[in-house]
């Protein structure tokens, strides 16, 4: 890239009022941004006191800049006008959920690799909060192990909780896709680019606490990666049986059994969601996982 990189935060946040505040407050304050930083907050369609809270963290950190929505059209139309942006001005997006928090240093660690490779997007290892319990919880924690198992084999599936993405690899994304991560990978490799797992960069993330949301959550996913898989044919690498296969001898027995728990219900939302998909039932705009704002 060459001298120092101008670097776009890009967060997307629909009623996080509970969360917004102490994801602004780690980017100022724990991450190393630059000055020359941008921080661009999507509030969409806002019914709670989100975008009040960025507006106060913007009169503290110039750097913050929100862009209001009246109206909620959807992730993807806030990732756009973000994608927008970023190409104009800058060279690295950095894509943060409204929920999570990066560990420190964890951007900074983030675009350097991005910088020194030739890769397209590079992404952070995401770990839930400690301090849950329950049965749902542990399925979501084995379900994240897999995803950093099969990464480290040389399998990386683009996670959008906290990744770098080179500019000039944006592509405006289809108003009609379910859900963005597996398309922003799709389109980086198809310019030719590879996707880098950084593990050393952590992530904490907000996961559903109950059954229902969790169904909720995984049942969204699939529709997702199902509708991308019927028009393009493109499957990311945690959706395959065989990955899982080649990294499941490395879990702890506790693990197998949570993992066992999160089979079931995983089969059940895979048939709920071919369902949807052949039905055509796909919004644009997802309900919130409420146990993840609280």
């Amino acid at each position: 890239m060459g001298g120092l990189p101008r670097i776009v935060i890009g967060i997307c946040a629909y009623n996080e009022e509970n969360n917004i505040g102490r994801t602004l407050r780690n980017l100022v304050s724990e991450q190393g941004l630059p000055e020359t930083c941008r921080i661009l907050v999507v509030c969409s369609g806002c019914t709670d006191w989100t975008p009040q809270i960025v507006k106060e963290f913007q009169a503290e950190d110039s750097r913050i800049e929100p862009i209001f929505e009246e109206r909620r059209t959807g992730k993807v139309n806030a990732l756009n006008r973000i994608f927008r942006v970023a190409r104009e001005w800058g060279d690295v997006l950095v894509l943060v959920n409204a929920d999570a928090l990066p560990k420190s240093g964890s951007v900074v660690t983030l675009v350097s690799k991005l910088e020194s490779s030739d890769a397209g997007a590079v992404y952070a290892r995401p770990v839930p909060f400690e301090g849950f319990h329950g049965t749902c919880y542990s399925i979501v924690r084995v379900i994240w192990r897999l995803h950093h198992m099969i990464s480290l084999r040389q399998m990386p599936k683009l996670s959008g909780e906290l990744c770098a993405v080179r500019a000039s690899c944006l592509q405006e994304i289809p108003g009609n896709v379910a859900i963005d991560e597996p398309y922003i990978e799709l389109a980086i490799r198809r310019q030719g680019y590879r996707i880098l797992y950084v593990p050393a960069a952590l992530v904490n993330i907000r996961c559903p606490t109950n059954v229902v949301d969790l169904l909720k959550q995984r049942k969204r996913n699939w529709v997702g990666h199902m509708q991308l898989q019927n028009e393009t044919g493109f499957r990311v690498s945690t959706t395959s049986f065989g990955n899982i296969l080649k990294v499941v001898s490395g879990l702890k027995p506790t693990e197998i059994l949570y993992l066992s728990l999160g089979a079931f219900l995983e089969a059940i939302v895979y048939f709920q969601a071919k369902m949807e998909v052949r039905k055509g039932a796909i919004p644009s705009a997802w309900e919130p996982i409420r146990s993840t704002k609280t």
